[in-house]
């Protein structure tokens, strides 16, 4: 058995005893690649179309990651070939990611985040875990989700009453037309409601929000305060509007060395799901050692964030990367030398904590062992796909 996979994914071993993997660069990835392969594993940087994979042998294609925005899943109904992604695989990443970027900009407004009221505008999988996280900070949670919602399974506020909030963060797949469209959902109108005092941070998809209109609203000087992990037009971002944000990075809010292994692990479980054979035994949870750090205030549960993972240098890293005379390739390496990262769980928590805190590091340290759950492929089965 052939598979073809990203260079950038890790912890292929299970996929390894099934057979020879070669690794590609996901960008560059063409047809010519998968001639005689039978597995197909991504990330979001390669689009999964009828042209790439017509006329392969192809029958099984895996993206280890939690959009889909990427994959003609139409396409593959016609050619009959199995499809799996891994939601949820890299929501602790983001989840912190995000707590970390809300509380820089609660020390830049000179204001407590715990008190303050937060639009969480998508509450799957990362947006769920990040409402659950403020909650237990005491944080007003104003949580907008209109097709959860119906199916009730959330409780939905509007997009406008989101977007009046302290902050506003963004978890919503990328969804180019329909009714539930979520291209530009903050556009031009929108963007220009928001304001100085408040703070706005995307790490789900670029083009969710109007980049240029965004560019627009911050040159003014009275707008949000922005936190973007993910542009329009990437790896080739906007150099003005990088200039323009309080906090820039090269899509990595998910980068952690915990998100990447599960990521890989849930699509291995998905091939044997669709194989009808055993999934197999989550891996025992190594040890932790242990982080002894004091978490009596805002300022030190920021410091206990920024052990495992800094904000600033991620930034400066990609304003750098812009001096670069091909600021796109220099986008993509970030990516690919990503520094490792952990996720807090990855440690066992030893020092004081605030009582008013207690609730939010506990959460912060949960490992599976301690009972969170562990996410569950998504498994698509077309009319005719076949394992054998």
């Amino acid at each position: 058995m052939h598979i073809v996979a990203d260079e950038n994914m890790p912890a292929l071993d299970d996929f390894e005893r099934l057979g020879r993997v070669t690794r590609v660069d996901g960008r560059s990835l063409t047809r010519a690649d998968l001639r005689d392969a039978d597995i197909l594993l991504v990330r979001s940087v390669t689009p999964v179309t009828e042209a790439l994979l017509a006329d392969t042998p192809v029958r099984f294609v895996g993206s280890a990651t939690i959009g889909t925005d990427h994959v003609d899943l139409d396409a593959l109904d016609r050619l009959g070939i199995a499809f799996a992604c891994a939601p949820g695989c890299n929501a602790r990443a983001v989840a912190e990611y995000v707590l970390q970027a809300l509380l820089m900009a609660s020390q830049h407004h000179g204001r407590p985040l715990r008190g303050s009221t937060v639009g969480v505008i998508g509450l799957g999988n990362v947006g769920g875990l990040v409402a659950a996280w403020l909650r237990a900070l005491d944080v007003t949670v104003l949580g907008c989700d209109p097709p959860l919602a119906r199916a009730g399974r959330v409780t939905s506020v509007s997009l406008d009453e989101a977007l009046a909030a302290d902050a506003v963060t963004l978890h919503v797949p990328l969804i180019k037309g329909g009714d539930e469209a979520t291209r530009h959902l903050l556009d031009k109108t929108r963007l220009r409601a928001l304001n100085h005092e408040q703070t706005l941070i995307n790490t789900c998809r670029g083009p969710v929000v109007d980049n240029q209109a965004l560019s627009r609203r911050l040159a003014r000087g009275d707008g949000p305060l922005t936190f973007l992990d993910v542009w329009e037009g990437e790896p080739r971002l906007n150099p003005a509007l990088l200039e323009q944000v309080f906090n820039g990075s090269p899509h990595v809010a998910g980068y952690s060395v915990e998100g990447k292994r599960l990521g890989s692990a849930m699509l291995y479980e998905a091939w044997c799901r669709w194989m009808g054979e055993p999934a197999p035994a989550a891996p025992a949870v190594a040890e932790r050692r242990t982080l002894a750090l004091d978490v009596e205030d805002e300022s030190q549960l920021l410091a206990l964030l920024r052990y495992a993972h800094r904000l600033p240098e991620d930034d400066q890293r990609l304003r750098r990367s812009l001096r670069e005379s091909d600021p796109g390739a220099a986008f993509d390496r970030l990516r690919k030398q990503y520094p490792p990262r952990h996720e807090l769980h990855h440690w066992r928590h030893q020092g004081k904590v605030a009582p008013s805190l207690r609730a939010l590091v506990s959460l912060l340290f949960e490992s599976n062992a301690s009972g969170s759950a562990r996410p569950v492929p998504a498994l698509h089965r077309p009319a005719g796909s076949s394992p054998r």
